[in-house]
């Protein structure tokens, strides 16, 4: 099957051209798109371009995801493969990429394993704090929702793109997938030091990749599990409440006179959590049993 890598580019005049070059042989076809960037990015993507590298070019900026989705289009590959312009991700795991499609999985993550402490510290912990949350909403091991090394069938891009601006697209996409009862497999890869300057913004990113993860699981949850789910966040609240006004009166009386509110706020919350699980169980169930469902009929 043909292969195409979709290179999204904004300002990375000093990875691109090393990028290409590493790739060029692992893949059948390159399309790099240019975000409107405001350095020499679109000059080296030029010198860059020839019958196997494709150029296009957004005027203004409009986002990774704007880029992505335009590499997308203008694939001809059976296979798309996303990576970043900045050099960070080794070519030589194209082929395990591959091979994993070929075997039937339906995305492909290339999880930065080794060499994460080329990731700064900040960025280290909270991609575990992303890939654990995910792994609890989806019922599924994910150890990396956020990689940006990726590979999928040309027809499932519909089915897992999603409403999103800037980086939380990936994790937005991995939680999608599983939630949908798709085979995601992740395989070991090195994560390199990146070329030229992160745009990443830890705080904004991260509250915008948490919201992402939120938002994708309660569209993508069933109605049977919401009805499971929305009552134990009830339970959750008011435990809360309960367990506030207890501090609160230790802190200015000194003394807790609703003795049993520290109780009450114990037992609620663990009551919510369990019934959250076990919504995410059913619904977890409830997928799978459609994607089985889905290739038995094909």
């Amino acid at each position: 099957m043909k292969t195409s890598l979709v290179v999204p580019a904004y300002n990375e005049e000093e990875g691109l051209a090393l990028v290409v070059k590493e790739y060029l042989d692992q893949v059948d076809e390159i399309i790099i798109v240019d975000d409107g960037s405001t350095d020499g990015t679109y000059e080296a993507g030029r010198k860059s371009a020839d019958d196997k590298v494709m150029l296009f070019r957004h005027e203004v900026n409009r986002g990774k995801v704007a880029a992505l989705r335009t590499g997308v289009e203008h694939a001809s590959g059976d296979i798309i493969i996303f990576t970043d312009a900045d050099c960070t991700y080794p070519a030589r795991y194209v082929p395990d990429l591959l091979r994993e499609i070929d075997k039937g999985a339906d995305l492909v993550l290339g999880a930065r394993l080794q060499g994460r402490e080329s990731m700064p510290a900040f960025n280290r912990i909270g991609n575990g704090i992303f890939s654990f949350l995910a792994t609890y909403i989806s019922c599924m091991r994910i150890k990396d929702s956020q990689t940006g090394l990726r590979a999928f069938k040309r027809d499932m891009f519909g089915k897992l793109d999603v409403k999103a601006q800037g980086l939380e697209f990936e994790t937005k996409m991995t939680v999608r997938a599983a939630k949908l009862g798709y085979k995601i497999v992740e395989i070991p890869i090195e994560y390199r030091e990146r070329v030229g300057r992160s745009k990443l913004r830890p705080i904004k990113d991260g509250a915008r990749m948490l919201l992402a993860i939120f938002s994708v699981a309660y569209s993508e949850t069933s109605l049977l599990s919401k009805m499971i789910v929305i009552p134990s966040m009830i339970f959750i609240l008011i435990g809360l409440i309960t367990g506030f006004a207890s501090v609160y009166e230790k802190i200015t009386r000194g003394v807790i006179s609703h003795e049993y509110y520290p109780i009450f706020t114990t037992f609620l919350i663990l009551i919510g959590v369990q019934l959250i699980s076990l919504g995410l169980i059913v619904d977890y169930f409830t997928k799978k049993l459609d994607r089985i469902e889905e290739r038995l009929t094909k």
